[in-house]
């Protein structure tokens, strides 16, 4: 695949130096969408044809974009663009992802794997107490655009809404459904994150390879009394997902 356009845009005479210059070539090609996602892109030979420069420059222009999440390798196949991430702001708001989705103008999807009822565990012991006894599980595998995205877990106490798991939970928002039917009043969550590789089951349903990178959400819903009413577990591919937070300075 040979690359015929803005051939003279790595210039030897610029202070810039020569691998960055052309990381910032691809870098722009990439976002506006010249090369696309999944798309392999030319190889290092024609690279170096096309722009008139060593293979040094050019393996460490493509070493900093796979890092940088831009590009992804496969053995024996080449360099291709990786799938544009989704930027999630649901750090700093609570709202379902039937909502977020909308709000990007992305189509989605949710199939529920499993739906049960299951005693307490140590983990729900800490967040709720001693106050509930069973609760409803229920696994959910969210899509975009078609693409696996995320895997999630849900624990509620099972006597705050009784009758939970004979709803449709593909078609009906499950924080929707809490709120009209059973008259809950979300009010705030706390989320933790974490980086760790994917396991089996995870691989599995995310159609990812083994021990790449997932983000793990664990967050903890509360109504409007301050108390707990949800625990949840989100394990994110990491190649179609990013956080972005919002920060103030404060002067102490």
């Amino acid at each position: 695949m040979i690359d015929n356009t803005n051939k003279i845009v790595v210039e030897k005479n610029r202070p810039l130096p020569l691998y960055f210059q052309l990381k910032e070539v691809l870098k722009e090609k990439i976002e506006k969408g010249i090369y696309k996602p999944d798309e392999l892109i030319p190889s290092e030979r024609e690279l170096i044809d096309t722009y008139g420069i060593s293979r040094t420059p050019v393996r460490q222009a493509l070493n900093e974009l796979v890092a940088e999440g831009f590009l992804r390798r496969e053995h024996g196949r080449g360099t291709f663009v990786a799938p544009k991430k989704i930027d999630q702001m649901f750090l700093e708001s609570l709202s379902s992802f039937g909502d977020e989705m909308e709000r990007k103008g992305l189509s989605f999807e949710t199939k529920v794997l499993n739906k049960e009822i299951v005693e307490k565990t140590s983990t729900l012991q800490e967040i709720f107490g001693d106050k509930y006894q069973f609760f409803y599980r229920i696994d959910r595998l969210r899509y975009i655009e078609e693409d696996p995205y995320v895997l999630v877990t849900t624990y509620i106490p099972a006597s705050l809404a009784s009758g939970l798991l004979d709803e449709d939970l593909e078609v009906q928002s499950l924080y929707k459904t809490l709120e009209l039917k059973y008259g809950f009043h979300i009010s705030h969550a706390k989320r933790v994150i974490e980086a760790v590789n994917a396991t089996s089951e995870d691989a599995g349903a995310l159609n990812i390879p083994l021990m790449s990178a997932v983000q793990i959400t664990k967050t903890t819903a509360f109504q409007k009394d301050s108390q707990p009413f949800e625990y949840s577990i989100g394990r994110y591919r990491g190649d179609l997902n990013k956080f972005t937070v919002e920060v103030k300075y404060e002067r102490i």
